[in-house]
């Protein structure tokens, strides 16, 4: 059992990975933003949410049910593990394929009605064969995290990564280098993405057969039938594969909506398509592009909660959920101060002259919100609570709807920033107040959130010195030098705090 250790050795793999897809991924968008601009942005981001929710049908729930069931059974019994993953790729292929026909039949209605572009729909269909490559490689994805691999499910997203940035940058340089139109462009940039997860797939299918065949000597003798294991794993994708789906549709719905709202309140379409360019593909992105720790934790965590609890019992399980959330929160608080205190250089770095600064210091606010209750909804799924996550999210996309017919439209992107600190500061408390139902944990209280706020002041007013010196020039000096200053002051004032909460030497192996 490999206890804390184990789990954060796992996440700091995968956090080394996902930083560098992270990285690429900012630079892809800085070459786009600087290719395309903020209207082709935008009309991408809406191709993108329409494609969104149909790769969400094809892998909804896989890869966690998958590493789930795969790490429970194989506790007991290695080859019903391997069934396991031997019966979600039909179950993965099946839904996905119906979804490849539905998007590459429904495209050209989708691009006229949803896009609000009838040029868009050959992007659409292009995005449609990647349904079945996506959906294998979810359950590959699934197997190696359960089985504690998480190098080879990280390393193949970096490999996506790097193939969907060489393609796109192939095509919208030397194919379509004569032409500025958006949905030309798009074409080449979808391409990328559909090429990038044949990758994706292709490298864990070798990896995972290279891994057969140095375990040849294991034996195969599942105690299940592959109908049974096909069952239980359906009856636990359903519910956690609704629940994204709905989540999904609703989401989709909204970022098809607020270009429209965007419109009403100014009365122009490009107007509004480089509005919604901006915040969606630019600060969103930028703001959760130090994520990666706390995505890779709830990636490995969900088995490992699940081992743990069925070892140790449920009061070491709540032991190890109270200091995910502890390390959630103090990740999420200084997270949002670094953005709060240094938005203009940090903005002005990544995207200059487009203005991001205004909307990354309102969306810093609610950071340490939104990082949390991420970590809180992968929390519910792993200790049985998924049906609770596909409440709130109802529950909360419901708001969000009510705000974009009715504020939107008034108050234009100051709105949908309101409306963005509203939703996720609502889901945060239903999260967590349903979390400490199932759990009896301790995540530090008031007091070492308010110790951990206190902190970032000092931190954040030295950081905003450094990076206003008149020789710090360049933008990314000024960011890079008014970073490193607040990290190191703010992981300095709150040692006391994450030094408790990560595992001391031998921890791991007495788990």
């Amino acid at each position: 059992m490999h206890g804390s250790r184990g789990l954060l050795k796992g996440a700091a793999v995968m956090t080394v990975f996902s930083l560098l897809g992270k990285l690429l991924g900012v630079l892809l968008r800085l070459f786009l933003s600087s290719r395309i601009g903020s209207e082709g942005l935008g009309l991408y981001q809406l191709i993108m949410s329409v494609y969104g929710l149909f790769a969400t049908l094809s892998t909804a729930g896989l890869t966690v049910a998958v590493s789930r069931l795969a790490a429970e059974k194989a506790e007991r019994c290695f080859s019903d593990g391997v069934r396991t993953l031997h019966a979600s790729l039909p179950l993965g292929l099946g839904v996905s394929l119906a979804a490849t026909a539905a998007l590459w039949g429904f495209a050209p209605f989708l691009a006229e009605t949803a896009v609000g572009d009838a040029a868009t729909a050959p992007a659409l269909r292009i995005l449609a064969y990647s349904m079945p490559f996506m959906a294998a490689a979810a359950c590959f994805k699934g197997w190696f995290i359960a089985r504690r691999q998480v190098l080879r499910s990280a390393s193949a997203s970096l490999f996506e990564q790097c193939v969907k940035f060489a393609v796109m940058a192939f095509f919208l340089t030397f194919v379509m280098g004569n032409t500025n139109n958006p949905a030309v462009l798009c074409k080449g940039i979808v391409l990328g993405v559909t090429v990038g997860e044949a990758s994706s797939f292709c490298y864990l299918l070798l990896a995972y057969l290279l891994l057969q065949g140095r375990q040849k000597k294991k034996e195969f003798h599942p105690t299940e039938t592959f109908g049974y294991s096909f069952r239980t794993l359906a009856a636990v994708t359903a519910p956690m594969g609704l629940s994204v789906m709905v989540t999904s549709l609703l989401h989709t719905a909204e970022n098809l909506l607020i270009p429209g709202a965007f419109e009403k309140y100014g009365g122009d379409r490009a107007t509004a398509l480089s509005e919604f360019g901006v915040i969606r593909g630019m600060v969103i992105p930028l703001l959760f592009f130090p994520f990666a720790f706390l995505q890779s934790l709830v990636a490995v965590m969900i088995p490992e909660i699940s081992r743990l609890g069925a070892a140790h019992g449920l009061k070491a399980r709540d032991a190890q959920i109270g200091k995910i959330l502890s390390l959630a929160a103090l990740f999420g608080i200084g997270t949002g101060g670094l953005f709060f205190f240094l938005p203009a250089s940090i903005g002005e770095a990544f995207y200059p002259g487009e203005h991001t600064a205004s909307a990354l210091r309102i969306l810093a606010l609610v950071t340490p919100m939104m990082y949390v209750q991420t970590i809180c909804d992968g929390l519910l799924k792993a200790v049985d609570g998924q049906k609770y996550t596909l409440r709130y999210s109802i529950y909360n996309s419901v708001l969000r709807l009510g705000v974009i017919f009715t504020l939107i439209p008034l108050t234009g992107a100051k709105g949908y920033l309101l409306l963005l600190t509203l939703s996720n500061t609502a889901e945060f408390l239903l999260c967590y107040y349903r979390l400490k139902k199932y759990a009896a944990f301790s995540a530090g209280g008031l007091k070492g959130t308010l110790f951990s706020l206190f902190c970032c002041i000092p931190a954040g007013l030295a950081a905003e010195g450094v990076s206003s010196l008149p020789f710090l020039t360049v933008p990314m000096a000024r960011a890079g030098a008014g970073t490193a200053v607040y990290l190191v002051l703010f992981l300095l004032f709150t040692r006391p705090l994450y030094k408790g909460l990560l595992p001391r030497r031998g921890e791991g192996r007495a788990a």
